[in-house]
């Protein structure tokens, strides 16, 4: 079933009242075996429920407790001027990013967090703080580990760890792998990048282009936030292996399928 937009001007109303939100009520819909309804969602960390809040006859509120694996689907309601602290983030990345951290402090477990993270780790890692990326990734991780394969903020974590060196006792690798074959086509593509990376790293030339930079450049052609980064990148690997022509077949292909992304511009200097 699917499930549509959350409740109707009065929620607006309610999320228009002030950025600051307390870490509790938060407004909600949301699929159980019984149905969908429009409650207030909370997250309870010690006992790793959500509280369901809604009105009883009288009007009365009423409380229901549910693990996670009983909420089929939901959908959160998004913290009051989140899309002007996207707009923010853009223009002023450092006045955006406490505000970044409080969400993710207040939503967990409520689909923010996750988006927040990614935001606040990717600042961090643009001003060269990896650890500070680590750190409010796995905050959101530490309830929820399969953030740290399939959510929006995992390219970014995996980023921030393969840069500092954190990449011992394989579970990295296993984050990876989970997202390669379970996340989204556009986190899986980046999980490919990430792949060679790790293995570049290593010493692993030859397996880098293999395993990671070549399959996301022909499996995953149409993401455009990964396959150009995957061709620049073995762009590099072909030349270290002194395949020149390989290396200029990746070029080309990324300065004439990509011209306009990032990284074609970084191959054009500019």
């Amino acid at each position: 079933m699917k499930i549509r937009s959350v409740l109707g001007a009065t929620t607006l109303a309610m999320l228009c009242c002030g950025f600051s939100v307390v870490r509790a009520d938060v407004l909600a819909k949301i699929e159980l075996n019984s149905g969908v309804i429009e409650c207030k969602l909370r997250w309870m960390p010690a006992s790793k429920k959500y509280v369901i809040i809604r009105s009883g006859p009288g009007g009365q509120a009423m409380e229901q407790q549910v693990s996670p694996s009983e909420i089929l689907r939901k959908q959160v309601a998004p913290p009051p001027g989140w899309n002007e602290l996207l707009a923010l983030a853009s223009k002023s990345p450092d006045a955006a990013l406490p505000k970044f951290n409080r969400i993710v402090d207040e939503y967990k477990m409520l689909e923010f967090d996750e988006q927040a993270a990614y935001f606040a780790a990717t600042i961090y890692m643009k001003k060269g703080q990896a650890e500070e990326a680590i750190k409010v990734c796995e905050k959101v991780a530490q309830d929820n580990p399969a953030a740290a394969s399939i959510s929006p903020m995992a390219p970014v974590y995996w980023a921030a760890l393969i840069s500092t060196g954190k990449t011992a006792g394989g579970t990295l690798e296993k984050m990876i792998a989970e997202a390669i074959t379970s996340a989204p086509r556009s986190i899986a593509a980046q999980a490919l990048v990430a792949r060679g990376d790790l293995l570049k790293k290593a010493g692993r030339t030859r397996d880098a282009l293999k395993d990671g930079y070549l399959r996301c450049a022909l499996l995953f052609a149409q993401e455009k936030d990964a396959a150009p980064e995957a061709l620049y990148k073995a762009s590099l690997a072909f030349d270290e292996l002194r395949q020149a022509t390989y290396a200029e077949r990746m070029r080309q292909t990324l300065l004439t399928q990509y011209r306009n992304s990032e990284f074609a511009r970084k191959l054009r200097g500019n």
